[in-house]
């Protein structure tokens, strides 16, 4: 078994030294020494917050394809060893929501751990950039509004005729549903993503064992990362989705709030692939806002889109003679960026950009 996947591995070192070929401009990760727990500081906690764009669904042979494509092995080789098995980097714990999952750093934290999303991209840019530990806590959920789900206790309830509606349409599924059941839904995603973290940064000695209390931790920056619900959402459409932005406003600050970090650093990332509409807008509004200047940023993701991989699912590439063009660059046909690792790597780096820029120079190596 060993020494096949030697022969592989020496297949694919060939792709890698036909990258330098042309000049040298690819230098092979795989002799990298591993990174190594950080032993300076308090450890640097980020969250990363939202829906199934955040959680990721990329598929891990969409990376891999990355790596041993000589076209992208520069920046995307130093997620394999030299033996074809996914690389961890120990300076940068993540816990995720999805099956309550943790550990180092690696490719297969998305939606499942054969699925990746924008904490890989965001954990390289962020552990390249800080001397300290960081852990990234993912709480993220598919289907989830801004609207109810996410709503933050600060914002308004919806009108008592709505809510006598939602009662009505609950009693047909279960007559014994009251308005306090129909009340429970709205905020729980919030609650419940601060929960997590408090449950996470409660108790890191059982999560992440080499975790020293005597150095603590420090929150260091929030990315929420989401929208379709609320996009799609005809209501809010119609009235170009005004309520969205202050609630997104109201979020921010009762995120500050309720984790006791008044400057917490912020990141919106932009959801969307198309042109930039009225929803783009409103996320964008949210973070313009005096009150936040300088520490709140929304970071543009239209950019990242592969209209040449859209066209392979418009024209049935997938299912067609030539199925393996797509599968080595999509997984999903319909939604979720394409399940492009390509995307979602650099919508996670944009995050992690967007970030260093708001800890500024002196939070930085």
């Amino acid at each position: 078994m060993r020494m096949g996947r030697m022969i592989w591995a020496v297949a694919v070192w060939s792709v890698l030294a036909a990258c330098t070929a042309g000049g040298g401009a690819v230098k092979s990760a795989f002799e990298q020494d591993p990174w190594p727990v950080s032993k300076e500081g308090p450890v640097k906690v980020f969250i990363l917050a939202g829906q199934s764009n955040m959680q990721g669904h990329a598929a891990l042979r969409t990376l891999e394809y990355l790596v041993y494509n000589a076209e992208t092995a520069e920046e995307y080789q130093q997620w394999k060893d030299r033996w074809g098995d996914w690389r961890e980097r120990s300076d940068v714990w993540i816990w995720t929501t999805d099956g309550g999952r943790y550990g180092k750093l690696k490719p297969g934290f998305g939606q499942s751990d054969k699925k990746l999303g924008p904490e890989l991209g965001f954990g390289w840019v962020i552990g390249e950039a800080m001397s300290e530990q960081v852990l990234l806590i993912k709480t993220c959920w598919g289907g989830r509004s801004v609207r109810k789900d996410f709503l933050p206790p600060s914002a308004d309830m919806p009108a008592a005729e709505q809510l006598e509606k939602e009662l009505e349409n609950a009693r047909k599924r279960n007559a014994n549903a009251t308005m306090e059941d129909v009340k429970a839904g709205y905020g729980k995603a919030y609650r419940d993503m601060i929960g997590h973290v408090k449950e996470v940064l409660g108790d890191m000695k059982k999560y992440f064992p080499e975790y020293d209390r005597d150095r603590g931790y420090e929150l260091a920056g929030f990315v929420f990362f989401q929208g379709w619900n609320d996009m799609v959402d005809g209501e809010q459409r119609k009235e170009k989705y005004v309520n969205y932005t202050s609630r997104l406003a109201a979020l921010i600050k009762d995120v500050r709030r309720d984790l006791e970090a008044a400057d917490l650093p912020v990141v919106i990332g932009e959801l969307g692939a198309s042109e930039e509409g009225d929803f783009q807008k409103a996320q964008e509004a949210a973070t313009k806002l005096p009150e936040f200047e300088g520490n709140v940023k929304f970071v543009k993701t239209r950019v990242f889109w592969e209209p040449e991989v859209e066209k392979m699912v418009e024209e049935g590439v997938w299912n067609g003679p030539d199925w393996v063009k797509f599968y080595n660059v999509g997984s999903e046909k319909g939604y979720h960026y394409l399940g492009s690792a390509r995307i979602y790597y650099k919508m996670g780096k944009a995050f992690g950009e967007g970030m260093k820029e708001l800890l500024g120079k002196g939070a930085l190596r």
